[in-house]
């Protein structure tokens, strides 16, 4: 049995509803009645003078259907998009040019990640991320050739269907922008054979502008000793390498409006009430990513069973991640932590597919990835590229 998903464009202020201007010039408000296949009750997404949807649902998996919907409606491009950079698929529609930034993320195995952690989410969870996209594949199945958005019309290629693990892999390009810190346990590495206070100056660990919030720093000042350069583990073809690989990142997610470059000041904080007029406190949250044209945020207000939320999102992802509900505010900023590690693996010249261990030998993972790459722009024809990614109990092999 199909239900209705009831779409009305009005402006909505604190008590009274007044239509969009255009339609001021008629004296009625515009509205869209659609049939979603899915919906268990009726729902109304409400859309103010800045095109801002507000849900209204009667239970869950309605409210995130609907935001799916509505999303899709807004920003599919960009929601495929950004799948498809996280997932290493572009030169299926962009060709060659976008081949070895495919190659990057298939090594870094984002879409395996992925799916494992839908697996392994709570029922309720994963309730959420299903509903979702069946929102976006209800507004994708309702699409002809000429109403496709026309970046789709352009590349000549429709949008495949949306999955759960697709709303998990947008987040990975968030940890890539905000989190990549391995390069610079490569650039420690090669600066190893200087003096201490030398390597404190380059690549410092620490500042005296850090505040310990909570808990204490209990560690030590370790003191190494320099290495010479015939021990040197990093070499010139290394370091070259990483300035690619940055180059690299740096246009991969300046396409899809997560460049943080020259950008590092994410901030946020909060003012007592006892500052304030209200009385209330005042939670300022600044993200400081780069402008871009859509924007990396998405707005949205939710409302359903115990739910009542405004706040920004990530297209495909369901959900508030910044926001407020009716009684309190959050808010997260980026501090640059080391999150990530990297590893010597000593592989067996005997027998290059096992590495060592703690416990012996054992055989790395070989990982095949097939890339599909476009042949021309004039057709939609691709030729298939398969890579071996080698993969250890620390991870993919970023560097051989």
């Amino acid at each position: 049995m199909q239900r209705c998903l009831t779409l009305f464009s009005m402006v909505l202020l604190a008590i009274t509803c007044l239509p969009l201007t255009s339609a001021q010039q008629t004296g009625v408000a515009e509205s869209q009645t659609v049939q979603v296949q899915g919906l268990r009750e009726r729902v109304i997404v409400r859309r103010d003078e800045r095109g801002i949807p507000y849900v209204t649902a009667s239970n869950d998996e309605d409210l995130y259907l609907a935001q799916g919907y509505a999303t899709a409606a807004d920003r599919l491009w960009q929601m495929d998009l950004l799948r498809r950079t996280a997932r290493g698929e572009l030169a299926e529609i962009f060709g060659n040019n976008a081949l070895e930034e495919d190659k990057r993320h298939r090594t870094f195995g984002f879409a395996q990640t992925a799916e494992a952690e839908v697996s392994q989410a709570t029922p309720a969870a994963r309730a959420i991320l299903e509903a979702y996209a069946r929102g976006v594949n209800a507004y994708i199945a309702g699409l002809e050739a000429k109403s496709l958005p026309p970046e789709f019309q352009i590349l000549q290629y429709q949008p495949r269907p949306w999955t759960p693990s697709d709303s998990l892999v947008v987040v990975k390009l968030f940890f890539e922008s905000l989190s990549s810190t391995w390069r610079l346990d490569v650039m420690r590495e090669a600066f190893a054979d200087l003096p201490a206070e030398k390597r404190v100056a380059l690549m410092r660990e620490t500042s005296p502008l850090d505040v310990l919030v909570v808990g204490k720093d209990t560690r030590k000042s370790a003191v190494s000793t320099p290495v010479s350069s015939s021990e040197r583990t990093v070499s010139v073809d290394t370091l070259r390498f990483l300035e690619r690989d940055e180059e690299m990142m740096s246009k991969s997610l300046a396409r899809v409006g997560l460049a943080a470059e020259n950008l590092a000041a994410s901030n946020n904080w909060v003012l007592s009430g006892k500052h304030t007029a209200s009385g209330k406190p005042l939670l300022a949250n600044d993200p400081h990513l780069a402008p871009s044209a859509p924007p990396i945020w998405y707005l949205v207000h939710l409302s359903g069973p115990g739910v009542r939320v405004a706040g920004v999102t990530a297209p495909g992802l369901p959900g508030v991640i910044i926001g407020h509900n009716d009684r309190i505010a959050w808010g997260f900023t980026n501090v640059g932590p080391d999150v990530q590690d990297l590893y010597i693996e000593k592989f067996d010249p005997g027998n290059p597919g096992r590495y060592l261990t703690p416990s012996g030998w054992r055989d790395a993972e070989i990982r095949h990835e097939e890339i599909r790459v476009r042949k021309g722009f004039t057709g939609s024809a691709t030729d298939i590229l398969t890579i071996d990614v080698t993969v250890t109990r620390h991870g993919p092999i970023v560097l051989e």
